[in-house]
């Protein structure tokens, strides 16, 4: 009996060990955000994108796209100005969300809506709306 109790703990534990998707995915924007300003670009294309969304945004496929896609990102020019003010719920549909967030570029106020996919378990954005 006490085999059993224990092992019900340890499941209990186990259980509360995994990830929040909600959470998680509302820290992928996060770090998207900072990955941008930061220009961090091996961060911001190996690990925050899609594969989609990164061939989308370098315009190269497969192998190409990756460094393509960091060449792009530090050619931009004042995202270091842009800012997170606030992130909002996260909405979870299996390996779909959405999370609305409130950014500052360019001195406007601009509430964006990412989109994430779930890919190699991990949260990655695939696109972003107004």
């Amino acid at each position: 009996m006490a085999r059993i109790a224990a092992l019900i703990s340890l499941l209990a534990v186990l259980a509360g060990c995994g990830g929040n998707d909600e959470k998680d995915a509302q820290q992928t924007v996060r770090d998207f955000v900072t990955a941008l300003r930061e220009r961090d670009a091996d961060t911001f294309c190996d690990d925050l994108v899609t594969e989609e969304f990164l061939e989308q945004f370098s315009g190269a496929a497969g192998d190409n796209a990756s460094e393509s896609c960091k060449r792009e990102l530090k050619s931009l020019t004042g995202l270091e100005r842009v800012k997170l003010v606030k992130v909002e719920k996260a909405k979870v549909d299996g390996d779909d969300a959405s999370v609305r967030a409130v950014i500052v570029r360019q001195g406007q106020r601009l509430e964006q809506v990412y989109r994430l996919k779930k890919e190699d378990g991990d949260w990655k954005l695939s696109g972003a709306g107004a």
